[in-house]
């Protein structure tokens, strides 16, 4: 009894809860590049010690085929023999609750959400983590052709990118370019190919085009060209004409191939209208197979908050982040929107936005989507429509329910939506309106995204309803009969 009783005060001073104690799981996010290791964070709080606790870590819908399975103080199972238990911290272990895991030697397929599920005989608690794999590409190719009005044609093409990659055009070394044209293709080994041209007067220098992921801007991969037909990459010192050709070729053949499969995907599309976004192509789809609601999208469910300290005065949020509506402050309807947190640059993603409170009408005045950073910020600064980083969805009293990119499109239907369902699929370019009540699909934007975007919300002015971000369950895990009544007492 003596020793039990001194065990206990250890524990208590240690700072280590025992394993009946109520606790929950936190969790960070993780970045890694292509064939690196990397460490999925997830401890418990109050520390507890887990060493006799199950630690499940799953993808989507695979509750049953864990990651990593460590149960009766050993672990049981993980894939490929290329994950296991390792603390965030040398000094952190199972007995302090830190149950992260390592996945040695990721590839692309391994991106995405892992949920990291810890039970006890008498409580659970779990929570999702997501990885974002990046891969830095080839540096990018250049060629120039003379068109008609002796201006010059220059294009700039980029493979082997996740995700995609953002690219920038310079002219000289100060002043930057409006690219003419900025497109993405995704590959079968699922990697982004970049491809823009610009036009300039033929008397012009040297340009540059870089291409560059968002958070590893100083491994940017760069190229100039001369106007004088002397290409150059940055990365070389060669600039004999036999290069120049050889490269010209090269980006040519590879433009070809690309508008030739544009050409094929465009073809497939159904019932797409044209969007014009910044000379971007858009497309909406509105009736196919794979675009109809399904609850499969719940399983890619997200939970999105706004940042109550970051709204503006005009607009009120709620202390959990999930309500917004107009505060009656002066202000226009664009100074409203608000940006969700977390941000996507690849996967698929899914939340839903309620519109009507019980015995209360449907709210009519809302805009959802996503957009850039840089699109809310021009709305807040200049009160106007931003021409390029905004897609979304939008009532007006008057003439019911659009879309909004660039330009506006009406969008029929019986009734306004209750409750919208968005669903978006980054790597495939594709973000899906649904009215969940009636599980019908609204719309599809169909766009190949190339920057990081965030989900977008705005309650409108004038309509002093509340939009609020809906709490999404992940998918329930199953659990033992036993932990069942436990949690149940």
């Amino acid at each position: 009894m003596c020793l039990i009783g001194l065990q206990i005060v250890i524990l208590q001073l240690a700072g280590v809860a025992t394993a009946g104690v109520k606790f929950s799981v936190l969790v960070s996010n993780a970045t890694v590049s292509l064939g690196d290791s990397v460490t999925l964070p997830c401890w418990l709080s109050p520390t507890t010690d887990a060493e006799g606790m199950e630690v499940r870590w799953y993808r989507s819908n695979s509750y049953n085929t864990p990651v990593l399975l460590y149960r009766d103080q050993k672990t049981q199972s993980s894939i490929q023999n290329r994950t296991r238990l390792m603390p965030r911290e040398p000094s952190s272990s199972l007995k302090q609750g830190d149950v992260s895991i390592q996945i040695e030697n990721v590839n692309l397929k391994d991106a995405g959400k892992y949920t990291c599920h810890v039970s006890s005989s008498e409580h659970y608690a779990s929570d999702a983590v997501f990885l974002k794999v990046e891969v830095i590409g080839a540096p990018p190719i250049l060629s120039l052709s003379r068109l008609e009005d002796d201006r010059m044609n220059v294009s700039c093409m980029s493979t082997g990118w996740h995700p995609a990659p953002q690219l920038q055009w310079s002219l000289g070394a100060q002043e930057a370019l409006q690219p003419g044209r900025h497109s993405h293709t995704r590959v079968d080994d699922g990697l982004f190919t970049v491809l823009s041209w610009v036009v300039l007067p033929s008397e012009s220098r040297w340009i540059s085009c870089s291409v560059f992921l968002p958070s590893k801007k100083r491994d940017l991969k760069e190229a100039r060209v001369d106007m004088n037909i002397n290409l150059q990459p940055a990365d070389s010192g060669g600039s004999s004409w036999m290069v120049a050709f050889i490269i010209a070729l090269l980006a040519i053949i590879g433009l070809t191939t690309y508008l030739l499969y544009m050409k094929m995907k465009t073809k497939k599309a159904t019932a797409n209208i044209p969007l014009g976004i910044a000379e971007e192509k858009t497309t909406l789809l509105k009736e196919a197979p794979e675009l109809a609601y399904s609850e499969d999208m719940k399983n890619h469910a997200v939970d999105i908050v706004v940042n109550k300290d970051a709204a503006p005065a005009c607009l009120k949020v709620g202390k959990d982040g999930k309500m917004m509506r107009d505060s009656g402050d002066p202000a226009t309807d664009y100074e409203l929107c608000i940006l969700g947190s977390p941000n996507f640059s690849s996967g698929q993603h899914y939340w839903e936005v309620g519109l009507k409170k019980e015995n209360t009408k449907v709210k009519s005045f809302w805009w959802v989507g996503v957009a850039t950073d840089s699109a809310v910020q021009t709305m807040r600064e200049q009160k106007s429509m931003p021409t390029s980083g905004l897609w979304c969805l939008y009532s007006d009293n008057k003439h019911g329910v659009h879309t909004k990119s660039g330009s506006s499109h009406y969008i029929s239907m019986a009734s306004r939506p209750e409750v919208v369902g968005i669903f978006l699929d980054y790597d495939n370019g594709r973000l899906s309106f649904y009215d969940t009540k009636l599980r019908h699909h609204l719309v599809t934007i169909k766009y190949f995204f190339r920057e990081m975007v965030y989900p977008l919300f705005n309650p409108s002015k004038g309509d002093k309803a509340a939009l609020y971000i809906l709490s999404l369950p992940f998918a329930t895990p199953e659990v033992n009969s036993t932990a069942a009544t436990a949690i149940e007492t």
